[in-house]
């Protein structure tokens, strides 16, 4: 008898918190054929040796990193299994993140951070969406790597630009985001042709991320409370336990940058109209920018919104 499959099944799906998570997901999800909360069995839920060689084989290809043929039995769950690769993650430090692949049917989704640069509140929409869509993030610069973060929003906009067209060179182009994000998704749909969409979306309609809801417009904490936050976060559930401790540090210095970015915003010229899910984004869009507002509960009307539009 496997003896992974002693262990707990937290059955009903747990979005995945950090790229790491986010990767592992989509692998279990690419080899089950169906997704994977992030505290669900692998063996529990169908996973079988054969499945668990081909994620091995997955791990060893982006990280070249040769784990052991049982290191699901050890590590049956996206959670556990992501603490093995963090130390090795370089891959998925840069902006774009794919956190869902879709079918091709469609053009993918690409949605721009809020303002704690991450992307991890996106993974429950892209899940709400279903299967059939692609989903990219595109996370902040600096939030897992030592890099500066740009401090700019015409300057976040020009190089997720480029991110995207490294992936889709051409349109149709379906761009979102949150906060800082709907800025910059703004200013990303002005430098593209082809954009079928832009989305402004409610923080509130995503699944809580309280990172970005700390006081630290009014006071920004000490270097000896970084400790005390990032416990804080872990007990929330809104951090991995084995996230690095400078990770605090990094997102206070991505949430400046992009404090920064929306206060000295200018919005570039855009003759398209911007959908806005929920409440108005907080920024300030030009008085000729047709809005359409789609009111939207949390409940699950954000993903029935967009799904409508996305066709």
């Amino acid at each position: 008898m496997n003896p992974a499959l002693n262990e707990t099944i937290d059955t009903g799906y747990q979005p995945p918190r950090d790229p790491a998570e986010i990767w592992l997901a989509r692998q279990w999800e690419n080899v089950l054929g169906f997704p994977v909360g992030i505290r669900e069995n692998f063996f529990g839920v169908g996973g079988n040796s054969l499945d668990a060689a081909r994620v091995v084989d997955a791990v060893m290809v982006e990280f070249g990193v040769q784990l052991p043929l049982n290191v699901l039995t050890e590590h049956p769950t996206v959670e556990r299994m992501a603490t093995l690769l963090r130390g090795h993650a370089g891959p998925l430090s840069g902006p774009l993140v794919a956190i869902q692949d879709g079918d091709g049917t469609r053009p993918p989704l690409f949605l721009v951070h809020p303002d704690h640069g991450q992307v991890g509140p996106y993974c429950g929409l892209a899940h709400a969406l279903g299967e059939e869509f692609a989903v990219f993030g595109i996370q902040a610069v600096g939030l897992y790597s030592d890099a500066e973060p740009r401090r700019t929003v015409p300057a976040m906009a020009a190089a997720y630009v480029d991110t995207v067209r490294a992936v889709r060179p051409a349109g149709p182009y379906v761009l979102g985001g949150c906060a800082v994000g709907a800025a910059i998704a703004y200013e990303m749909a002005a430098r593209l042709d082809d954009v079928r969409l832009l989305a402004a979306i409610d923080a509130e309609l995503l699944e809580p991320l309280d990172t970005g809801t700390e006081p630290w417009s009014q006071q920004p904490p000490r270097q000896a409370d970084l400790p005390r936050i990032l416990v804080s976060w872990q007990e929330r559930d809104l951090v991995p336990r084995d996230v690095a401790p400078e990770f605090v540090a990094r997102s206070l210095r991505v949430w400046r940058a992009s404090q920064d970015a929306v206060r000295d915003w200018q919005p570039s010229l855009y003759t398209g109209p911007i959908d806005v899910f929920g409440r108005p984004p907080g920024i300030a869009l030009p008085a000729t920018v047709a809005q359409r507002t789609h009111e939207c509960g949390a409940d699950g009307q954000l993903a029935d919104a967009l799904r409508e539009l996305l066709g």
